[in-house]
């Protein structure tokens, strides 16, 4: 068969159809030559409820970058005015008061730092509020508002103990054992009912203590309970052990061995660490007034300023000036209980009518009123009659409630074990689970 002539026209369209699509793809390869490859990024996405609202604008853009600010509250300072030195809105401040957990950021004391997170149209995106080494608030704006939640680091518990002979004061041969000075108050305290440590604590008394320490990340950070005690008083003649009892992290209280509770419903004294200069006498000579006057109370010596604690529960009834006793505070306990506080250098925040919990500090030791020196002077009186604070019996508070006994009697069975054990020379066992 004779082949098909091409014809003229034919060739010109195939040559400009070749022209054009060679020409396009000239300027397609010319126009992406220096164009970086675009590589794909996996990124991994904050919780639910920490994640950041992209601005309208971006909404297929990456997160915007945050703009990080450190901000000191200064005294009488406040979230509100934190959040303006950033030009943020005083509208955002009040969203936050009123969340239901808003106070946690709100209840700001003077020193604390806050971090805030802002983007470039000074609007918040977060606060973290470290409260302590333990604890933060952690603010994060996200696709329903603002949510504010708490954040832990995790602590280390571990067993220590200590063990010491009294030589002088107690605070020093404590110290010296290796106990923090929180430790020892809260040592005090607990035996504070049985224990007058300024008057009955001698040379050649004893102290045995198993505690817990706190660690973070390895770290030292401070003590955490007392598990178990024993002190010996009055020339080692009396024994006093206390074993905690406590229901998840609620202490519950300290009992002996034989599970009888070791608050009272007084302590023995309103002062720590201060001498006795003058005890309860009916016949004493007043060093002022030159002359034979009754002494009804206890008078304990220290520095000025040195805080006054209530003794027991109560309601305060005076709050005022006495000629003789200078600043002074009575209060009134559970009906027949009285109790009173001279000579006081200022008072602490409570008023008349007041009612005060055993150990809240109402005032502190001064030398007001007809004395010689610094001092506080105490009265205890029952029925409206003073007795001895020294020798009165108080009466117990609330026994071991029965569903803590049997627990109870096994680990404090185990605890005085390890209690009699201890002294410098001996380990005991770490755990106590």
């Amino acid at each position: 068969m004779k082949p098909k002539k091409v014809t003229q026209p034919y060739l010109w369209k195939l040559f400009f159809v070749t022209f054009f699509v060679a020409g396009f793809l000239s300027l397609f390869f010319s126009a992406n030559a220096n164009a970086p490859l675009e590589l794909k990024r996996t990124l991994h996405p904050l919780p639910e409820q920490s994640k950041p609202i992209k601005e309208s604008s971006q909404q297929d853009a990456p997160n915007e970058i945050w703009q990080e600010h450190v901000v000191k509250i200064r005294k009488n300072g406040s979230l509100g005015l934190a959040l303006n030195s950033l030009n943020i809105s005083s509208r955002t401040t009040r969203t936050i008061t009123r969340l239901k957990n808003g106070h946690l950021l709100t209840n700001l004391r003077s020193g604390d730092e806050l971090k805030i997170w802002v983007n470039k149209h000074d609007e918040l995106q977060k606060i973290l509020y470290p409260k302590s080494q333990t604890l933060s608030y952690e603010l994060i704006k996200t696709e329903d508002g603002y949510h504010i939640h708490e954040k832990r680091e995790p602590v280390e518990i571990r067993t220590e103990t200590a063990s010491g002979t009294i030589k002088g004061s107690f605070y020093i041969a404590a110290k010296k054992a290796g106990l923090s000075a929180r430790s020892i108050m809260n040592l005090s305290d607990m035996f504070a009912w049985d224990v007058d440590f300024s008057r009955e604590l001698q040379k050649g008394d004893t102290f045995k203590v198993i505690y817990e320490t706190k660690y973070l990340k390895g770290k030292y950070i401070g003590d955490g309970n007392i598990l178990a005690a024993q002190i010996t008083s009055n020339n080692q003649k009396q024994t006093h052990n206390a074993f905690i009892v406590r229901e998840g992290n609620k202490v519950i209280g300290y009992y002996d061995e034989n599970g009888k509770n070791l608050k009272k419903a007084f302590l023995r004294s309103p002062v720590d660490y201060v001498r006795i200069t003058s005890k309860y006498n009916p016949k004493r000579f007043h060093p002022v007034l030159k002359r034979t006057r009754p002494h009804r109370g206890v008078d304990y010596g220290g520095p000025r300023g040195t805080p006054i604690r209530t003794t027991g529960d109560g309601k305060i009834i005076f709050r005022g000036w006495g000629n003789g006793y200078g600043r002074y505070i009575k209060i009134k306990h559970a009906g027949k209980y009285t109790t009173l506080y001279a000579h006081l250098s200022k008072f602490g925040k409570f008023k008349k009518g007041s009612y005060v919990k055993q150990g809240d500090v109402i005032g502190y030791m001064g030398k007001t009123g007809r004395v010689t020196g610094v001092h506080l002077h105490y009265e205890f009186l029952v029925n409206n009659k003073h007795v001895d604070p020294l020798k009165v019996k108080f009466p117990d508070a609330e026994p071991l409630d029965k569903k803590y006994q049997a627990e109870f009697k096994k680990s404090a069975s185990f605890l005085l074990t390890q209690l009699e054990r201890l002294d410098s020379h001996t380990n005991i066992a770490r755990s106590f689970e």
